[in-house]
């Protein structure tokens, strides 16, 4: 960790509001990546969403060019009123950095059962294969970036197969090669043929990989609903 991340912990630790701040977590490449000068990934939970908190969000945005936060109370956070995906999200911010408060989203994921754990992945995943079909039919972004856009998130919602399947936690995932995702599936039967990301060179041949994604989904809610009573997501 940085000393500027170390940093802010003072930095908040000294402003008017912090009564009321519960916890302040960083999470993604942010905590890893040493080249942290212009992005902060963060949470805050607060006791209660009030003006006050404007001297937080000015810290932040006079150290961080490009702030991508979330902010929620602590009534909200402890009623699930947080996250729609709440086991699936809860799981990646517990590893996360805490730079002040506690780190309420450790404490809380261990309460996760495995249950909602899966349901909540099926419906991210679910939502990420929307955002891809949103962005190859719109006009609103060129061909480098719904190209980027189909790999990252083929692999996520590859990533996340894997976690619903419980072969993998959210750190052995980010640790495998994007060839060492596609066998794993492939092995457990999620794909019915291997695909190879390498040779896909057109938007269109990535969106035919979507089709593997999608009757991998489909597999994946037949068996939750054979184990499970039905829910309406």
């Amino acid at each position: 960790m940085t000393e500027k991340l170390l940093q802010l912990h003072d930095d908040i630790s000294s402003l008017s509001c912090r009564e009321n701040i519960v916890s302040v977590l960083i999470y993604g490449t942010t905590v890893n990546s040493s080249d942290i000068a212009n992005d902060l990934d963060v949470v805050i939970v607060a006791r209660k969403i009030n003006p006050s908190l404007r001297t937080l969000f000015e810290l932040l945005c006079s150290e961080f060019k490009n702030l991508d936060f979330n902010v929620y109370s602590e009534e909200e956070f402890f009623n699930n009123l947080s996250y729609y995906t709440r086991g699936f999200k809860l799981e990646y911010l517990a590893k996360g950095f805490c730079i002040y408060g506690i780190n309420i989203f450790e404490q809380e994921y261990k309460k996760v059962d495995k249950y909602s754990y899966r349901q909540s992945i099926l419906i991210r995943s679910i939502e990420h294969l929307q955002i891809v079909r949103q962005k190859y039919f719109s006009a609103s972004f060129d061909p480098d970036q719904k190209f980027r856009c189909f790999k990252k998130y083929f692999l996520r919602i590859s990533k996340n197969i894997l976690l619903f399947k419980g072969v993998c936690d959210h750190s052995s995932v980010n640790n495998m090669t994007d060839s060492e995702i596609m066998e794993n599936l492939f092995d457990l039967g999620a794909f019915s043929v291997l695909p190879n990301l390498k040779e896909v060179r057109t938007l269109e041949e990535y969106l035919s990989l979507f089709d593997i994604i999608s009757d991998a989904l489909i597999k994946c809610k037949k068996e939750f609903d054979s184990q499970t009573p039905h829910t309406n997501f």
